[in-house]
């Protein structure tokens, strides 16, 4: 089977092939500033820092089929890491003596953007 892409028509192996490469890639650069972040950051950050790195595995791990999870248990798992996140963020600001928070009053919680399920028919729900 072939897919058109900007690049040309490829095989969906092909492609398959293309986005684990990204993704070992996006894994090598996060790997590298989580060293740097152990090096510079704070007990806090680096705190936050081991929870961001397992809930972003958490996804990795069910992108690339190590694990197994439903649609809801993968928009979970989204939802667990932009949380993670915000702690991370909101634990380096202290650290680096910023003001301001990127959660609160000010920024209220935000659900993910994500497209609704689909059911049967291919309707969306939601």
């Amino acid at each position: 089977m072939f897919a058109a892409t900007a690049l040309g028509p490829y095989c969906l192996d092909q492609l398959l092939g293309l986005l684990i490469a990204e993704m070992a890639a996006a894994e090598r650069d996060r790997g590298r500033s989580f060293e740097q972040v152990m090096l510079l950051g704070g007990d806090e950050v680096v705190e936050a820092a081991h929870e961001l790195h397992a809930a972003v595995r958490a996804l990795d791990w069910q992108a690339t089929g190590k694990t197994t999870g439903t649609l809801e248990e993968w928009r979970e798992r989204n939802r667990v890491a932009f949380r993670e996140i915000n702690q991370f963020h909101e634990a380096a600001r202290v650290d680096l003596g910023v003001q301001g928070k990127v959660t609160g009053e000010n920024h209220p919680e935000r659900d993910l953007l994500l497209p609704a399920a689909r059911r049967g028919g291919g309707e969306a729900s939601g």
